[in-house]
């Protein structure tokens, strides 16, 4: 009995030694395996480098606040947030920020669902769908749902300008409704044309075959499945709770967005932390963690272009090369998203400031592209804050040179009209209404060299406000000149007159 006794003491320690060692066993496999599953985080030397950069470029391009989130594979390396939001907040990673035509991407995975799911297909006709979809062009009706999602369903800018018009349309019935007498630029399938429209068509074609408001769709198959917590949808940028910024000769300043309709083109508000689960959605073919969307056939369908037709646009994405992008671009936000497949990085920036004719926004993914490949980015000597000083001189020189001609230098410029040949000074005050002939075609200008997107006098000068005043000012003065001239000239012609008589 004493030596059983004896043995039970013997053991207890060891028992207690074998326990405490599987504790410890356990505890360091716990923080190894947390410690291998952690985020993994760029080298210090490149984050630092991608810093340096995003507040360089944000310094030359008067950029007043942005987020930025960059992923690789199934997980984020990189956040963060800079300068301030319209409102005065500071800019954090989970800043919402309308993502504009970002929003395409996501209204075109919705469809590719329901393609899935078997309630719809490819190559159905938009029309056989949506009864309300109905146009006097009898080409209208053989618009299919790839055509729409590949931009290439015939409606453009320049025969339905839906940017510039003054009245917004309030639902997408409402929107759709207004295609009744449109004629399209192109036979459908035939032409690339990046047109909004497209997009509001595909939304309703989700509302009805769902069954689902088109926000309501979103919320439940796409941004609750992956945790995008802080991503909503918008039918109209009124509806946007905070001013983005307009840049007035490089200062950035809180203006808020000019109404426009824009469910299923360019609705959505996200943050760059919920951006980044969509992007490693891309990446992952259609999963993303737990949440499957879409299979890998169907991602890769969203990324080819359509055959036979001069175009680099798939479904709701550009493709170039081994490189997925697409931008999104409103008057006061900006928004751009590149995925690398080959690298296994994917890129997304949300900028709080809007189109502007003098910044590059698209530096901003590319540059940080070249670094996660290991190359440094290009750099630029010019600043939008040196373009604009310049603007703003010449600007000024107008004014004073135009005083100083009309003030000062009017005696002289009537003694040389009286002795110069009428034909003549009437040519050189002809050439004074060239800025004026100008300005009033700035729309057709703009609307040639921007691949027939058809702006308004509003959105023209939030694009490029310093020119248009420059250019606006340099008409005022012309055709006050001419109108001065003019007049002297029937005086002088007047008094020839009366002098022959």
């Amino acid at each position: 009995m004493m030596e059983c006794k004896e043995k039970r003491r013997s053991v207890a320690p060891l028992s207690r030694k074998i326990m405490l060692v599987l504790l410890m066993t356990a505890v360091f496999t716990g923080a190894y395996t947390r410690l291998a599953s952690a985020d993994p985080k760029l080298e210090a030397s490149r984050e630092d480098q991608i810093d340096r950069f995003i507040e360089t470029r944000m310094h030359q391009n008067r950029i007043p606040g942005l987020s930025v989130a960059i992923v690789h594979d199934s997980e984020v390396v990189y956040a963060k947030g800079y300068g301030q939001t319209g409102g005065g907040a500071a800019v954090t990673p989970d800043t919402p920020f309308p993502v504009a035509s970002l929003s395409k991407s996501i209204t075109a995975l919705a469809v590719m669902q329901l393609v899935e799911a078997g309630k719809i297909r490819l190559d159905d006709k938009a029309a056989d769908i949506l009864p309300s979809f109905v146009m006097e062009d009898p080409r209208g009706k053989e618009i299919t749902v790839r055509q729409l999602l590949n931009q290439t369903s015939g409606l453009a800018d320049n025969v339905f300008p839906e940017m510039a018009f003054s009245t917004q349309p309030a639902s997408l019935g409402e929107s759709i409704a207004r295609l009744k007498k449109v004629k399209l630029a192109s036979d459908p399938g035939q032409a690339f044309h990046y047109h909004n429209t497209n997009y509001q068509l595909l939304a309703l074609i989700v509302e009805t075959v769902s069954k689902e408001h088109f926000p309501d769709y979103l919320q439940e198959h796409i941004f609750a499945p992956l945790h995008m917590d802080r991503s909503t949808d918008a039918a109209l940028t009124g509806s946007f709770k905070e001013p983005g910024h307009m840049l007035l000769y490089g200062q950035p300043i809180a203006f808020k967005e000019p109404d426009w309709f824009v469910e299923g083109a360019a609705g959505n508000v996200s943050t760059a932390n919920d951006m980044a689960r969509w992007l490693m959605l891309q990446l992952g073919e259609g999963t993303n963690g737990g949440a499957h969307l879409l299979s890998p056939e169907g991602i890769a369908t969203m990324r080819k272009v359509p055959a036979g037709v001069d175009s680099r646009y798939g479904m709701g994405w550009t493709v170039d090369g081994a490189r997925v992008s697409h931008n999104g671009i409103l008057w006061t936000y900006q928004a751009d998203q590149l995925l690398m497949p080959e690298s296994g990085y994917g890129i997304v920036i949300l900028f709080g400031s809007g189109l502007n004719a003098l910044v590059n926004y698209g530096a901003f993914a590319s540059g940080i592209a070249d670094i996660l490949n290991g190359e440094e980015p290009p750099k630029s000597a010019i600043s939008v804050g040196m373009i604009e000083a310049g603007i703003a001189l010449v600007t000024l020189l107008t004014i004073l040179l135009w005083v100083r001609g009309f003030f000062f230098r009017w005696e002289r410029w009537q003694q040389k009209a009286r002795k110069r040949r009428i034909w003549l000074t009437s040519l050189r005050m002809l050439v004074t209404l060239i800025p004026l002939a100008l300005f009033i075609s700035l729309p057709q200008i703009l609307t040639f060299v921007g691949g027939g997107r058809v702006l308004k006098w509003e959105q023209i000068f939030l694009l490029m406000p310093s020119i248009v005043i420059w250019l606006a000012l340099l008409s005022a003065f012309g055709a006050i000149g001419f109108v001065r001239k003019a007049f002297c000239i029937y005086t002088i012609l007047r008094g020839d007159q009366k002098a022959q008589a």
